[in-house]
């Protein structure tokens, strides 16, 4: 989101963006941290850096290792922000808009989830002091997400249930729906059609116990159970599947039919996208899921679970297939469903793209902040 919203305000060229980052963990070298007295004397810093071409200062908190010292106002980062004529705040969740509690300019936040909602899955696999330390954390923050929504004069939101859910907790006038945009000139289908896709593909940081890949590994094999020779699954990302990811495959029978790529190219990943039968997402929990979009925007049906924003891309039956969450022989037995119907994959291929095209393409969704931004900007005046 990060990374479109910048290219968006690049590209208009009526604003002139600059990127600020804050801790996002216990060990941020420029927090004063409390378990390293070094850092006591030197106070807070603000350090610089390079992100993707793009120069950011990185301003650190006090008291790194609890999480909601990261979400409060400090001097310097409320200096540099005031610098600006409006602050978007890109995050995960509301909390983040405490940073901007004495910010004299006009602030809006992008949001995709609640802390409790999308840690839920980590929580359960932390057991101990660190699994009652992390759960204590999340309470407090779950606080802090609907307290800090005051503090944002427009909120964009990229799923339906977060909408949902925060309509119960502002007025309309500050809420926008307001999803990511994928660029449908870079992610489009090629000459393969989904009937005669060569693998099932899943794309992700599947290291993440959100994303699940154990439960993907699950339905696959039930999918092997249900078909002769179903299409081997490809997997691709920054992080791969856990050892015990692995494991478990090795112990279902199909590891020697899963294939994993890391850090691939982008020209990679389009040919992975533009060759698949259908993509497939297992997660616990999705805020959006842009590779869901990049998919759907190279003509793939998608099955996934119903874990949040799946949901607001997916029509049910018309671009793909949604399933409940957790359940390994529901997922496979749609992925069959579909593999022995090519009719259907290749029309529901057909859709996916339209609506990626109308929906959510960079176009589409720049236009939803641009007029949030003019309009803020214009009430400040």
């Amino acid at each position: 989101m990060a990374r479109f919203l910048y290219r968006v305000l690049q590209d208009t060229e009526q604003y002139e963006p600059s990127l600020i980052s804050v801790p996002l963990s216990s060990d941020d070298p420029a927090s004063v941290r409390l378990t390293d007295p070094g850092t006591w004397t030197r106070g807070i810093q603000v350090q610089e850096g390079t992100w993707e071409g793009h120069s950011y200062r990185h301003v650190g908190a006090f008291g790194a290792e609890f999480e909601f010292q990261r979400y409060r106002p400090r001097p310097a980062l409320t200096e540099i922000l005031n610098r600006h004529d409006l602050v978007q705040i890109v995050a995960g969740t509301p909390a983040w808009a405490l940073l901007t509690r004495n910010v004299d300019v006009p602030v809006a936040l992008q949001v995709a989830t609640l802390a409790r909602v999308e840690r839920k899955s980590l929580l359960a696999d932390t057991p101990g002091l660190l699994g009652l330390w992390r759960r204590g954390m999340v309470r407090v923050t779950d606080r802090l997400d609907h307290h800090a929504l005051r503090y944002a004069d427009r909120i964009f939101v990229e799923n339906d249930w977060m909408q949902a859910h925060l309509a119960d907790h502002v007025d309309d006038g500050r809420l926008v729906f307001a999803p990511p945009g994928v660029d449908t000139a870079q992610f489009t289908p090629g000459d393969v059609p989904p009937a005669e896709g060569r693998h099932l593909l899943s794309v992700g940081r599947l290291a993440d116990p959100r994303k699940n890949v154990g439960l993907l590994f699950e339905a696959y094999a039930h999918l092997h159970d249900r078909m002769t020779n179903p299409p081997p699954l490809v997997l691709a990302g920054r992080s791969g599947p856990t050892d015990a990811a692995w494991a478990r495959a090795r112990s279902l029978g199909i590891r020697s039919q899963i294939t994993f790529h890391k850090d691939v190219s982008l020209e990679t990943l389009v040919d992975l996208y533009r060759t698949a039968a259908c993509y497939v997402v297992s997660s616990d929990e999705e805020g959006l899921g842009l590779t869901i979009l990049e998919a759907m925007a190279c003509g793939r049906p998608v099955v996934s679970t119903e874990c949040g924003g799946p949901s607001t891309v997916i029509k049910d039956g018309e671009t793909g297939r949604l399933v409940p969450t957790g359940a390994p022989q529901p997922l496979a037995k749609v992925m069959q469903e579909l593999l022995t119907r090519p009719s259907t994959m290749d029309s529901m291929g057909k859709r996916s793209r339209a609506r990626i095209e109308n929906q959510f393409s960079i176009e589409a969704s720049k236009q939803r902040f641009l007029r949030g931004y003019r309009n803020l900007l214009t009430r400040a005046d």
